[in-house]
């Protein structure tokens, strides 16, 4: 669940966030994101959890992952805009808001951050599948 004002999270990010704050989940997908991670019950000052976001978030987040266990291995998430599938997906909303107001392929690359390129075989992709018309090969 992300909370209005944050960016969109994976849910393990997300569920960080709301453990330890919004900051504490940024943080540790910039330092450790697509890497496995071990979160122990018994963090020490070299803890790599603790030397990300501090004594009191780590604990926070130890507490929360180890209830009953000694370590819980976890697999970061790239980030908010760290997922090739979460770029896609923000990529093709752009495109299409852009090409819902008429613009040209330019606009709606600058629009996107793409190439004009992409622009135009994303407008060719929606005609194709908004025409009804099948492939003749």
């Amino acid at each position: 669940m992300t909370r209005l004002g944050w960016p969109e999270l994976p849910a393990l990010l997300a569920e960080i966030a709301e453990v330890a704050g919004i900051d504490a989940a940024l943080a540790i997908a910039e330092a450790k994101g697509g890497q496995e991670v071990f979160v122990v019950a018994r963090l020490t000052p070299d803890n790599w959890l603790v030397q990300t976001v501090g004594a009191g978030k780590a604990q926070l987040l130890s507490d929360h992952f180890c209830s009953g266990r000694s370590r819980q291995k976890l697999t970061i998430p790239l980030g908010p805009a760290g997922s090739f599938n979460a770029w896609r997906q923000r990529t093709a909303r752009a495109l299409a808001e852009a090409a819902s107001r008429g613009a040209s392929a330019n606009q709606m690359a600058a629009a996107a951050g793409v190439t004009e390129r992409t622009a135009r075989r994303f407008r060719k992709r929606q005609r194709e599948h908004n025409s009804g018309q099948l492939k003749l090969f």
